[in-house]
Formats: C-alpha cells, sequence, structure tokens
C-alpha cells in the first residue's frame, strides 16, 4: 500500500481512500434484497439465530453458493471474541472489509495500465474515473456476491499480469494464486464463467501463455471449486452442485424471468438512465470507442462474451453487470484518452469535463452519505432504544421487519415484539378499547395531520429532518417512503 502513496497520484489515492470508508460507513442497507437476504439471511440462519422456514425460496432450490456466507460466518465468529455482536456494527465491517479490498486492487490495478494511456491527463482522469466516479465507491463497498466476484476476479487477473516479472518458484505461485481465485470469483458469481473463459482465451491466442501455466491455473480453479462445494456441504447439511442447480432453476426452468422478461439491447437502456446522462452517454461512446481502438486488450475479451451471454438471457438487472464495472471503466477511458489527444476536441472538451464534474461531485457526496436501504436506519434506531428493556411496536398492514415479503432478522431487536394491526382504524379501535397509557407506533408512510382521538403523540424517530418535512411541496410526502416511529401518551 505504501507504494500507492508514493506515487505522483497520491492525491487521487488519499482522497478515493477516505470517500470510500465514509460510504462504507453511511451506505446502510443493501442495493438489491439479494445483498441482504441471501447473504446475512442466511449466515444468520447457520447462526443458529433463525429457522430455514423464513429464508427465501433459493434456499430449498439450493441454487445460491455459500461462499460468502461463509466468509461472514467467519467474520461475525472472530467479531464475537471481540464481544462485538451488534448487527450493525458487524454490517459496517463487512462493507469496510470489502471497500478496502476493492480499493486496493483497483489502485494496483490502476497503477499497472497507467502507460496504456498516451496523455498525462487521460491517466489522471483514468485514475480519478476509476475511483471517483460517482458510482463507484457506493458499489465498491457492497457486500454482495456480484462485487465480490469482481474485485477477486481483479486479484487475480493483477497476479496473471504481473507474471512476466516473476522468477520461476514465483511464477508458480501466482498462478496457483491466480486459479484458486478464479474459482472462487466463479462460485461468487455464477455468471463470472464467460469472464473466465474470455481471460482463458486471451491468454491462449493473445498473451501465449504456456500449455504448462495453463495446466497450473486449471488445476489450482478445480481445488477451489471443489473446496466451494465442501462449503456448500457446510451450508445445506449435503452434497449439492449449486451452480448446476441454479443453471436448472434459472435457465432451464427459466425461473428468473418472473422477476420480468426484457429485449437484449435494454442494458444500454438501464444504464443510459440509471448511470445519469450525460456521464452515462458519453462513457457507452467511449467504451464503444476504446474497443475500437484497443481489440486485443485483455478486459475486451472478458467482456464481450460476459455481455453476450447477459443479453442472451431474458430477465435483466443492472447489478448482473457490476463485476465488471471496473473493466468498464478502463476501456471508456481508453476511448476518452484518444479524443483527448486530438486537438480538435480539446476547447469543446474541457467544458464538457467542467460540467460533468459537477454533476458527478453532486452525486458521489449524496450516494456517500446517504444510505443504501431506508429501513436500515429506524432498525438502527429501534435496536439502540429498545436496549435493557421490552417495548410492544405496533405496526399498520406489516411488521416493521418484514421487507420484499421476508423477515429481516438479522437487523432485529431482541427488545422489539411488534404487534400487526390491519390498518389504521384498527390501531384506533384497539385505543379506543383497551385505553393504554403509552404506545409505539411504527409506520411506513408519513403523515403530519393524523390524529390519534385522547393521545398525544412524539416522534421518536423519522427518515427525513423535521426542517425538510415542512415543505411539503406538491404533497411529495404522500408519495415518498417516509418512515416513522411514534410515542403515543393518553392526554
Amino acid at each position: 500500500m505504501t507504494g500507492i502513496f508514493k506515487t505522483s497520484y497520491k492525491n487521487i489515492f488519499i482522497l478515493s481512500l477516505l470517500v470510500f470508508v465514509i460510504t462504507a460507513f453511511f451506505s446502510e442497507g443493501y442495493h438489491h434484497p439479494d445483498e441482504h437476504f441471501q447473504i446475512l439471511e442466511f449466515c444468520n440462519y447457520k447462526l443458529g439465530n433463525i429457522q430455514p422456514s423464513t429464508l427465501p425460496w433459493e434456499f430449498n432450490a439450493q441454487i445460491r453458493p455459500a461462499l460468502p456466507v461463509f466468509i461472514a460466518f467467519v467474520i461475525i465468529k472472530c467479531l464475537s471474541f471481540l464481544a462485538l455482536s451488534n448487527p450493525f456494527t458487524i454490517a459496517f465491517i463487512l462493507r469496510l472489509l470489502t471497500a478496502l479490498s476493492a480499493w486496493y486492487i483497483i489502485s494496483k490495478l490502476c497503477l499497472k495500465f497507467l502507460d496504456n494511456f498516451r496523455t498525462e491527463k487521460g491517466r489522471k482522469l483514468f485514475l480519478a474515473m476509476s475511483l471517483l466516479l460517482w458510482f463507484v465507491p457506493y458499489l465498491s463497498v457492497r457486500f454482495s456476491s456480484e462485487n465480490l466476484a469482481g474485485i477477486i476476479f481483479l486479484y487475480a487477473l493483477y497476479l496473471l499480469l504481473n507474471l512476466p516479472d516473476l522468477s520461476t518458484a514465483k511464477k508458480t505461485i501466482s498462478l496457483l494464486g491466480a486459479g484458486l481465485l478464479l474459482g472462487f470469483s466463479f462460485f461468487f458469481r455464477f455468471q463470472m464463467a464467460f469472464v473466465i473463459i474470455g481471460l482463458g482465451f486471451w491468454l491462449i491466442f493473445i498473451n501465449k501463455m504456456k500449455w504448462n501455466h495453463i495446466l497450473l491455473l486449471i488445476t489450482a480453479g478445480l481445488i477451489s471449486i471443489f473446496t466451494c462445494n465442501c462449503i456448500d456441504h457446510w451450508f445445506y447439511g449435503e452434497w449439492v452442485l449449486s451452480p448446476l442447480n441454479y443453471y436448472t432453476a434459472n435457465i432451464v426452468h427459466n425461473v428468473a424471468a418472473n422477476w420480468g422478461v426484457n429485449p437484449w439491447w435494454y442494458y444500454f437502456y438501464m444504464f443510459f438512465i440509471q448511470a445519469i446522462p450525460p456521464i452515462s452517454l458519453l462513457l457507452l461512446l467511449c467504451f464503444f470507442f476504446g474497443i475500437y481502438k484497443k481489440p486485443r486488450n485483455v478486459f475486451v475479451w472478458c467482456l464481450i462474451p460476459f455481455l453476450i451471454a447477459h443479453f442472451a438471457v431474458d430477465h435483466k438487472e443492472m447489478r448482473f453487470l457490476f463485476p465488471m464495472v471496473f473493466g468498464f471503466i478502463y476501456i471508456a477511458s481508453i476511448g476518452i484518452d484518444y479524443f483527448i489527444s486530438s486537438q480538435k476536441y480539446l476547447k469543446a472538451g474541457k467544458i464538457l469535463f467542467v460540467f460533468l464534474m459537477v454533476i458527478n461531485v453532486f452525486l458521489i457526496v449524496v450516494k456517500m452519505i446517504t444510505p443504501a436501504q431506508e429501513a436500515v436506519k429506524s432498525y438502527k434506531f429501534l435496536y439502540s432504544f429498545s436496549q435493557n428493556k421490552q417495548i410492544d411496536l405496533f405496526c399498520i398492514e406489516k411488521n416493521a421487519y418484514e421487507l420484499v415479503g421476508l423477515n429481516m432478522s438479522f437487523y432485529k431487536s431482541p427488545g422489539v415484539t411488534c404487534v400487526v394491526m390491519k390498518d389504521d382504524e384498527a390501531f384506533m379501535k384497539y385505543l379506543d378499547t383497551n385505553k393504554p397509557d403509552s404506545v409505539y407506533l411504527f409506520e411506513r408512510n408519513y403523515s403530519s395531520d393524523k390524529q390519534f382521538q385522547g393521545y398525544d403523540h412524539k416522534y421518536l424517530y423519522c427518515l427525513f429532518p423535521n426542517w425538510l418535512l415542512q415543505f411539503n411541496i406538491n404533497n411529495w410526502e404522500s408519495r415518498a417512503r417516509i418512515w416513522d416511529i411514534q410515542l403515543l401518551t393518553k392526554k
């Protein structure tokens, strides 16, 4: 790590490290429910805290690899020896370790690839985009299968790219290490098989790797796959082939199509919208130009089969492409570098750069300090508020810990008992009949004008600050997910 900070680009590395750490702290919750329910809740089951009946359908179908669950399990067990049991602290540590791992390998690969750029401005822009493009820190802190698969693949690639500088003995060690990492990458996210296939073709046809080195890679990869099968056995309690089960469920039986079907070009549309134009448009155009200029680049060979495979599958989600974010940014940066070196684009480029930088700074600050999922902050409040006491929390329509039809047990406070009421009318009827002195009420939809006859109410928690809620322009509050917790006391 000291080598990173000794370069002339150390200011970019220091700033990005700070951004990654801050994002890891504030980005509580998940980007997609799978990030939580199929890792942390699976781990919670293995820790003996919940029953398997509460887990999503993927558990019984045995289609999810247990590798990320095992890593979380080991880390949580280690933290327990340090008397750390707060689930929010544990989740932060998982995000922080992921963020530091991502930042380190991205930084090392950036330094490795700098010589491929024609201009100094292109080099600096490549570094800045790889580490500080607005969605990079947010995605890099996610303890998710997609992100972990991408990080592990980058470590394997780094070992392979450094082979020419090593002695024979060190080459053998690096090849074995890279093979192990590629196998683990596959078991974090099975779709990484297409990236690994592309890498294999590049190693054979472009890099001209020796066949004995290829054999070492394959041998180490098979060892890691066998290890992951053993981990699956530990988790499921029997020998399973989770990759085969995944293929059968989602490809043969097309279960994934139940969550939506889209045409092959839909990823371009999603990226254009979600990566925020005009940033997204510039990245797409420069990405295709970068492929045109560097068709023999390793990331081009990895990305093409990866993208084609995802285009061919009916169900599409942007997160499926997250493992190759760095490769995409690198190729796009190559394209930008060629434009920078062309004088006729220089003046317009400066104006565009300033405009895009302002947008990027705004977006990265927002993503850096906001939670990934709003529910977790309310759970964090409940966990702290209910320490050393028991409270009955009345919930309208749904249990407070129910999200996407599943129980979020990992963050549940042992001091909270949820009492679910059918609707507001049923709750008011309860108050009128039982006349309790005080009641804790949880709501998913904030309403400033709601009154409960005979009771005063005080907001103990609300997702948004009170000053912001004073400006209900165009009644935006009725359309927003504003979770709140109130204390109702008899007048």
